[in-house]
């Protein structure tokens, strides 16, 4: 009488034992989202490591230069306070950038005392700023 009644027990969701067994059954199920979200969890860590990377690097031959707009010094020269460059060079405080074009500088609209973000392409004889952002 003990077994049957330990197997009706198991069986009867009424009962809080019953409930826990059948909880407990699906481990199965269960067992496939584990790896399945370390996997995710481990795609989105690397993306976020990239991202950063990228912020910095922003490809072959391409330097990401933080810094303050001083002056506009010509049509296609602007005259910008900046930080370090990470594999470029050292801490600077003033330095004349040319842009690839008028027409760059131009939309960027820039007042004296902008903190801006460029791109810049390392050139034979200058850097060449190939895109700029304002930055809030």
């Amino acid at each position: 009488m003990a077994p049957d009644a330990g197997a009706r027990e198991r069986q009867d969701p009424a009962s809080p034992r019953g409930r826990l067994t059948a909880r407990s059954t699906p481990g199965r199920a269960s067992r496939w989202w584990t790896p399945a979200l370390y996997v995710v969890l481990l795609a989105a860590f690397a993306a976020g490591i990239w991202g950063s990377y990228r912020a910095v690097f922003p490809g072959p031959g391409l330097y990401r230069v933080t810094g303050v707009f001083a002056a506009r010094a010509g049509a296609e020269m602007m005259l910008v306070r900046h930080e370090a460059v990470a594999g470029l060079m050292d801490d600077m405080e003033s330095m004349l950038f040319f842009t690839e074009s008028k027409e760059l500088l131009d939309r960027a609209a820039l007042t004296p005392g902008d903190r801006i973000l460029l791109t810049v392409r390392k050139a034979p004889e200058r850097l060449l700023v190939v895109e700029i952002r304002k930055v809030r």
